[in-house]
């Protein structure tokens, strides 16, 4: 069999009719343009025979219109954006819509270089986008105001814009609320860089106020920072430091999955035991790991489903709108505590 790639035109010359009707057809035009039924289904049958496969991104800048949505994660390895990701693109599917995925490593530059070459040169037809960015003022360009893009798990809170999230900040409150309750009061969190991040600071702000609700005082040593880019071996560093010192905190509270993980594979290298240093363990983020390992591990739960769901109906929505919205929505979802103690 050949591998030379099936053309318009060779399916108009085996049918003996114009590339231009073939095209019409193939483009889901022929009843606009009076094509009869059995022509089309012949174009339509000789194009499956010939396995013919459109160019998506010519006829994209063709007709302005590619049937893809774009999605920009800091990491798709993290389940969290994985598992998203899994519900966006079933919503899409149903919708004739497929989803191109692209990590940006936290990178605020790479994120703009991906939103620029998606958006402007209409590779996609809407942007899904979980950002690193911290400037408005690149958001509020011109080209971007009109695009269909909504936010998700974080959002710029300067800016205007649609976006699908969990409620961050009552799940970190509920979470830290529950540790003290259990007994708790020299509670460490262990936070993650790029900071800035509204899921991360609202996170952070719902640990310090369930911590002031009972009067218990926010020290800076009560919060640590680890770099994105090096997770593993910052946390391993800074945690043996902290295990070691007396008096060690009697619980841990991770602002996400990564940092849970990295924490759990230094208490197993250290062969460190958690119970008996009557500690508790905790993470914001429920990861399916989290049901087989010691220690229990007390997590917040994000609704993934229902947050790829409306971010998939709500993107199909502006491209439908072409971006003409009256008002921005802001969807905030509840979060649960699953309790493993």
């Amino acid at each position: 069999m050949s591998s030379k790639k099936t053309l318009l035109e060779d399916i108009a010359n085996a049918l003996n009719v114009s590339k231009t009707l073939v095209s019409m057809v193939i483009n889901g035009n022929g009843d606009k343009y009076g094509i009869s039924k059995k022509t089309q289904e012949k174009v339509l049958s000789k194009a499956q025979e010939m396995q013919y496969t459109p160019n998506v991104f010519a006829r994209a800048l063709r007709t302005g219109k590619s049937n893809l949505v774009g999605l920009l994660v800091a990491d798709i390895s993290n389940p969290f954006y994985s598992n998203i990701a899994k519900y966006l693109e079933r919503e899409l599917a149903l919708n004739g819509y497929n989803l191109m995925i692209c990590s940006t490593d936290e990178d605020a530059e790479r994120e703009e270089k991906l939103i620029k070459l998606f958006a402007e040169q209409h590779m996609t037809d809407g942007l899904i986008v979980a950002t690193t960015n911290s400037s408005v003022d690149f958001f509020n360009q011109e080209k971007l105001k009109k695009y269909p893009l909504v936010f998700i798990d974080r959002y710029l809170p300067g800016l205007e814009s649609n976006y699908v999230v969990a409620n961050n900040y009552q799940g970190s409150f509920e979470l830290t609320d529950s540790l003290i309750r259990k007994g708790c009061k020299n509670i460490l969190a262990i936070n993650i860089t790029p900071s800035h991040i509204s899921s991360l600071t609202e996170r952070v702000q719902g640990f310090k106020d369930a911590l002031h609700k009972y009067n218990l005082p926010f020290k800076e040593s009560n919060l640590l920072e680890i770099s994105f880019n090096n997770i593993q071996e910052d946390v391993r560093e800074k945690l043996i430091k902290i295990l070691k010192q007396s008096p060690k905190p009697d619980a841990i509270y991770t602002l996400n999955n990564h940092l849970a993980t990295a924490c759990l594979n230094v208490f197993n290298e250290l062969g460190f035991d958690i119970q008996k240093e009557n500690m508790l363990f905790s993470s914001f983020d429920d990861i399916s790991l989290f049901d087989f390992v010691k220690p229990k591990v007390i997590s917040v739960s994000q609704p993934m489903e229902q947050i790829g769901i409306e971010a998939a109906k709500l993107v199909l929505e502006l491209i439908e709108l072409k971006g003409d919205y009256k008002a921005a929505r802001k969807i905030v979802l509840p979060t649960s505590i699953i309790s493993r103690s």
